[in-house]
């Protein structure tokens, strides 16, 4: 099986999703978390030694591990510095997909996390480094671009366009043809009608803007 390094210590949602990975497929061996929180550094977190932090890349590198970054907040400005780093040490970094998600007619990246109970629409794009959090649907042709964060149990109607860095709230839902700007927020069960312009945060049915980012 292929070694695996997880860089920030995991939800249970990720481990599980390894495992029913493993289940159909014996793939990845869990070496260990890396985590730059200092408090967390020579514990078991769930069921895991974290083996240090970043300075310990290039130790794991040389023994040909591979990486996997849990972005577990959605932060996208943290997201692209963490897949910066790793891109720097030339790490390989996998998509972990749900073996049950029919995949066909999808293009997608790499770094890509789409847990149990996601169904993703033919047609659908979807780019590098991307978390989907559980039971989520992103509809036909739905273009979801780099860094961009979906919460549990989103709805992206078809031909919708997520842009860069975006963040979508639990259970909000996009509707079709609709755009979210460049590191833009949807506030949890907010639906979108309308476009949402770069950087704002919008909230509420219909979803509205509530704050801009400076």
């Amino acid at each position: 099986m292929n070694q695996l390094i997880i860089f920030g210590a995991a939800y249970f949602d990720l481990i599980k999703l390894i495992d029913a990975i493993n289940k159909e497929k014996p793939t990845w061996e869990i070496i260990g978390f890396l985590d730059d929180t200092k408090s967390l550094q020579g514990e078991v977190f769930r069921g895991y030694k974290v083996l240090g932090g970043r300075e310990k890349i290039s130790q794991f590198v040389e023994k040909k591990n591979i990486f996997f970054f849990n972005n577990v907040c959605g932060h996208w400005t943290r997201s692209k510095q963490v897949a910066d780093l790793l891109d720097s040490y030339g790490c390989q970094i996998p998509n972990l997909i749900h073996p049950a998600i029919d995949m066909n007619y999808v293009e997608i990246g790499r770094g890509c996390l789409l847990p149990e109970g996601c169904v993703i629409g033919g047609g659908a794009r979807i780019g590098n480094f991307v978390t989907v959090r559980l039971q989520s649907l992103i509809s036909h042709d739905v273009q979801v671009e780099d860094h961009v964060f979906i919460g549990p149990g989103v709805t992206i109607g078809s031909e919708a366009v997520l842009k860069k860095g975006c963040f979508i709230g639990a259970g909000a839902t996009v509707m079709l043809n609709r755009t979210v700007g460049i590191a833009s927020t949807v506030g949890a069960g907010a639906v979108v009608t309308k476009d949402v312009a770069d950087q704002v945060t919008v909230a509420g049915v219909p979803a509205k803007e509530v704050r801009r980012k400076e």
